[in-house]
């Protein structure tokens, strides 16, 4: 979306309003899309126009701005598109089971309308209720994770306050779930959802599905954290969720597909080429093979791996179980066939 001159100094304004922090001129410019220069002249203007506008040096010696909430007062209310953007959200995540997030978003956007005048609550509510009609959510397959009551909620304030945590973990298999004291890093979406944690004395950080977890406790201990740890960076080394060690990947999307597989990210790492021949290179470095094979497959032959031999291997092997399956199965009408003919005969 393009911005106007005015529409720009309003996201500003809305910007500096709503970090803790403040920004820098960089992040400024960066947020808007916009040079140096005009991120300057744009924090002038607002400076004439809110002489509350503050700034200080952070540890790094950089200016940064903050303009206090209480200045936009009465001059920026929530948008409809706003809160049923938020409400939508919610309905995504109620039908992917995870209750407790829907309940938080719907929590935001009931807070979002109570922002609002009365008489621009009037009016915007139309508009929430049509976007919502509007705004569908596609069906796909895939896991719905039951979560325990409350499980989130204690495993997010572990996660803040650097607290153990003792769940009740259910493994597969066993006949009861087993008691485990864990050191809470983050928490992972995606299909099924996922605690990172190690076990109290342990150092290795394990993923923990939150399906699985019966129940959670906080304890009134806390933990040293890894100072050197960040979900983003854990989350990166692999395609998917599961953590292995890591490949160089490189895929090659026939002509037809190139346009399509441009426009995807295949993971945070990933480098996109396109070759003379019209082929797209996409290269990554990233663990994750099953999820991997499991995500080309989709692509059919509109994808060749060309490294590394592993990964090629291992493709290929999953289609021909795949393969071996379905052809040594009779559809069920040649099975009625054949109990048929063989009555007959006797």
């Amino acid at each position: 979306m393009r911005y106007g001159p005015s529409e720009n100094l309003f996201r500003l304004a809305r910007l500096l309003a709503g970090t803790r922090t403040g920004l820098t001129l960089d992040e400024m410019a960066g947020q808007l899309g916009v040079g140096r220069r005009t991120a300057e002249r744009m924090r002038d203007t607002l400076l004439a126009m809110f002489p509350e506008l503050d700034s200080w040096d952070d540890e790094a010696r950089v200016r940064r701005w903050r303009l206090p909430g209480t200045a936009l007062a009465g001059v920026v209310a929530p948008r409809a598109e706003s809160v049923a953007a938020i409400e939508t959200a919610a309905r995504e995540c109620e039908g992917r089971g995870e209750t407790e997030r829907a309940a938080l978003l719907r929590e935001a956007a009931t807070t979002l309308r109570a922002m609002m005048r009365p008489d621009a609550l009037r009016r915007a509510e139309p508009d929430i209720a049509a976007l919502m009609e509007a705004e569908g959510i596609a069906m796909r397959p895939g896991p719905r994770p039951v979560l325990a009551d409350g499980v989130l909620s204690v495993l997010r304030r572990a996660i803040l306050g650097m607290q153990l945590v003792a769940v009740r973990y259910a493994n597969p298999g066993a006949a009861e779930p087993a008691t485990r004291l864990l050191c809470p890093y983050g928490l992972l979406y995606g299909g099924r959802g996922w605690l990172v944690a190690h076990v109290d004395g342990l150092p290795e950080l394990r993923l923990w599905r939150l399906d699985r977890i019966v129940s959670a406790d906080l304890l009134d201990r806390g933990f040293a954290r890894r100072e050197d740890f960040s979900l983003s960076a854990y989350a990166a080394q692999s395609f998917g969720v599961f953590q292995e060690e890591p490949l160089d990947v490189v895929l090659r999307f026939t002509p037809a597909a190139a346009a399509e597989a441009a426009r995807w990210q295949f993971h945070p790492s990933q480098d996109a080429m396109h070759e003379a021949d019209g082929t797209l290179i996409v290269q990554f470095r990233a663990g994750g093979v099953q999820e991997l094979c499991w995500h080309l497959l989709t692509w059919g032959t509109a994808v060749t791996i060309e490294a590394p031999d592993a990964l090629r291997g291992t493709i290929a092997e999953m289609a021909s179980e795949l393969a071996r399956h379905h052809t040594s199965l009779k559809a069920p009408n040649q099975r009625d066939r054949s109990s048929d003919s063989g009555a007959a005969a006797h």
